[in-house]
């Protein structure tokens, strides 16, 4: 059944609320029935400051001039609603849509899981509880809805029909991009950056992921013709060197590595710090421990039952590691990212380990200062799932992201034969 619109913006902010009645005037205009996650998306693009259109604009494909594009997805959007069938109107206005409203519950349900959201809705919780209440009063910002419409099957169409990923928008909706490529040092002058080398190589979805499949912003021939053995490794060399450029800055010091291999380069980088090479670090972090703990999160978090007290238990063994040592301080590498969004089910006990672990290793950071640093990888889907559910953490840990442009030198050579 349809839900009126009093009783869906109960669940919204000012703005987001202001939104939905924008979409509400666009399906009464148009004579339908119901309002859609199509209605709402015709509305946020009209807004006069839209985030959803700017991010469209910095998620464009740039083999298409931004006008064309968009009138391309003004066309798609437009014909869309041109087949959602007409009703005779009553003086009420459009109720919402289960689709909208499914959209709506997800967006309260990511707010929910969000650390700093925590206890404050076992709060709510149990305040409905005594009240015998059934609307959640969790009020849904509007950069949440957006992504939660985005998830619509009907909206990511619409959208890629018009040349535009869904994904690539959501990211430019959490993650504005000017900040996504800026380098930690103005130095270091590496192949240039699109917005499909930041999709891992292996990950199934992205723009480029083999032989046959080429991103849009890809060059044929920058595997043959100016990538070698030689060159490869001077690129990697130089990614551990900026590396150790963001570890050694006052701010945005513990780095998260994307593009192209991020995995190969930490393992790299961490092979070298565990034995101690020189010209790795700057000389402020010479003697700088280190600690892989990504296989104990794969364990607190995808274990059935939560072991509470064994990850109270492995970050006091590192707190105590800290005290003991010497030399500048702990890295820790916590790994892939994909532990942390794994669970698509969003099982609750789940979502509780994963809360419980950002939990810890915010405060091991805030607990030792300066002496703990944090460094991991992520592909360019998992990154942009884990900001979406937690947000705060980004800024919680300190976090930089750091951008990896080398290639593997095999995947390299497999792809592109050489030029003459």
């Amino acid at each position: 059944m349809p839900t009126p619109v009093t009783t869906a913006r109960q669940c919204l902010t000012e703005e987001a609320a202001h939104a939905l009645d924008e979409a509400v005037n666009v399906a009464r205009r148009r004579g339908h029935g119901q309002t859609t996650s199509l209605h709402a998306v015709s509305a946020l693009l009209s807004l006069p400051s839209s985030p959803l259109r700017d991010a469209c604009a910095r998620a464009m494909n740039s083999a298409y001039s931004p006008r064309l594009q968009f009138k391309a997805l003004e066309l798609c959007l437009g014909v869309s609603l041109d087949r959602v069938p007409t009703s005779q109107l009553s003086d009420d206005s459009p109720p919402v849509s289960n689709s909208l409203m499914a959209a709506i519950k997800r967006s309260q349900a990511n707010q929910r899981r969000q650390p700093e959201n925590f206890n404050l809705y076992h709060q709510i919780q149990q305040q409905q509880q005594q009240s015998s209440s059934s609307i959640s009063c969790i009020k849904v910002e509007l950069q949440n809805l957006i992504l939660s419409i985005l998830d619509d099957p009907v909206v990511s169409r619409v959208f890629g029909e018009a040349g535009f990923r869904s994904s690539e928008i959501k990211l430019a909706i959490v993650r504005p991009l000017p900040q996504v490529f800026k380098f930690s040092s103005s130095r270091f002058k590496g192949p240039p950056l699109f917005l499909c080398n930041l999709l891992s190589s292996e990950d199934p979805d992205s723009l480029y992921s083999g032989p046959g499949r080429r991103g849009v912003f890809s060059f044929p021939f920058s595997g043959g013709l100016f990538l070698n053995n030689n060159s490869n490794s001077i690129i990697g060399d130089a990614n551990c060197g900026r590396i150790g450029e963001v570890l050694a800055r006052k701010k945005g010091r513990n780095p998260l590595l994307v593009g192209l291999s991020p995995y190969h380069t930490l393992a790299s980088f961490s092979e070298m710090v565990e034995k101690r090479k020189e010209n790795v670090l700057p000389v402020e972090l010479c003697g700088l421990s280190f600690i892989c703990i990504e296989s104990d999160v794969n364990k607190f978090i995808t274990s059935e039952n939560f072991d509470k007290k064994g990850v109270d238990l492995k970050f006091e063994e590192m707190g105590q590691s800290v005290e003991k040592i010497l030399g500048p301080g702990l890295l820790v590498n916590f790994g892939d990212l994909k532990a942390f969004v794994s669970n698509d089910d969003h099982h609750n006990g789940l979502d509780d380990a994963v809360s419980y672990v950002i939990e810890k290793l915010t405060k091991l950071l805030q607990l030792y200062g300066g002496r703990v640093w944090l460094i991991g990888a992520a592909s360019y889907e998992n990154y942009s799932k884990f900001v979406g559910r937690f947000p705060s953490t980004e800024k919680d840990w300190d976090l930089h992201l750091l951008p990896i442009t080398s290639l593997r030198t095999s995947s390299v050579a497999e792809s592109y034969p050489r030029s003459r």
